[in-house]
């Protein structure tokens, strides 16, 4: 990791800034597109995945052509990475299902579900490969699910319901799509073909709408804001994240994500005049504290496992 200096931690701060508000920034744009009905979901999906491939290869062409003359045989073999159908399959699904969600279910309470979820399943995952939580993590998790439910009941109708199952799925299915990717050499190229290997599911979905779905439709604003949402905030959006990822601590881009639900929140004020309720911030209360005190805990048990092990090397020595 490239030392710290002025100039790289004001950089570091700016990718992370500016990943954050473009997620935030894609939740936005599919609740408007969606909840006008200015698009349906699966037309709103297709686009945004083929326009986020279409930039990302475009982006990875051009920094191939001007990297081709500096890269060394280790270099050129890691640049042959090409993502893989797994990564592929979890990506369309989370996609599909997020434009899903954001049919029946606000964009502040949307993001607020998916960060807490994702982070959720992340944490199960841990604990599944034998890393165990401690008092305060189990603290944090109880906190963040006591707040999921108590911003789901009772209020919700049945829609909501459906939107709230949406929303668990591409949260559960994009944190899956991060785990699996988090061995890549090359994330942009990885991306870029994961993205791409999503093509056939997009004309398959689409072929599939349109003979089973008799209300598809698409308007003018609906389009832009699905080529907005594909090229700009996800396409765009990802190649930040993942230079900003180059400077952050796994603790640091965990917590770093919480940011969006308040982002989504206050951009959805704005913009769509949703309320920011009293259930809704305090509920993030609960949720967003907990996973901070999950991960604030998680961050400290691994220093303190690695002054261990440096200590018993030394002695060891």
């Amino acid at each position: 990791m490239t030392p710290l200096t002025r100039t790289t931690l004001f950089q570091t701060a700016l990718f992370t800034f500016l990943s954050m508000v473009a997620f935030a920034a894609n939740a936005i744009a599919c609740r408007w597109a969606l909840d006008a009905q200015l698009i349906d979901p699966v037309t709103f999906t297709n686009i945004r995945l083929g326009s986020a491939a279409a930039v990302l290869f475009a982006i990875l062409f051009w920094v191939n052509r001007h990297t081709q003359k500096n890269t060394t045989p280790e270099s050129r073999q890691t640049s042959g990475s090409r993502g893989s159908w797994r990564s592929a399959v979890y990506l369309f699904i989370y996609a599909l299902t997020f434009s899903y969600g954001y049919v029946a279910i606000s964009t502040a309470n949307g993001a607020l579900i998916l960060a807490v979820v994702v982070q959720l399943t992340m944490i199960g995952y841990a604990v599944r490969k034998g890393e165990p939580l401690h008092f305060a993590e189990w603290i944090g998790v109880a906190l963040a699910l006591l707040g999921l439910l108590y911003l789901m009941y009772p209020k919700l109708s049945t829609p909501s319901w459906w939107g709230l199952v949406m929303v668990i799925i591409s949260a559960f299915t994009w944190a899956l799509y991060s785990l699996n990717g988090r061995k890549s050499q090359n994330p942009l190229r990885d991306t870029a073909f994961n993205f791409y290997r999503t093509l056939p599911f997009v004309v398959l979905a689409t072929i599939i709408s349109l003979i089973l779905l008799p209300n598809t439709f698409i308007t003018t604003d609906g389009l832009w804001l699905a080529l907005f949402s594909g090229a700009v905030t996800s396409g765009l959006g990802y190649i930040l994240w993942y230079k900003a990822l180059t400077q952050l601590s796994s603790s640091m881009a965990s917590a770093s994500q919480l940011l969006v639900p308040l982002m989504a929140a206050l951009g959805a004020s704005w913009l769509l005049t949703e309320p920011i309720t009293l259930r809704f911030m305090l509920a993030a209360l609960l949720m967003l504290g907990g996973i901070g005190l999950v991960i604030h805990g998680r961050n400290q048990y691994r220093r303190a496992a690695l002054k261990l092990a440096n200590t018993s090397r030394s002695e060891a020595n």
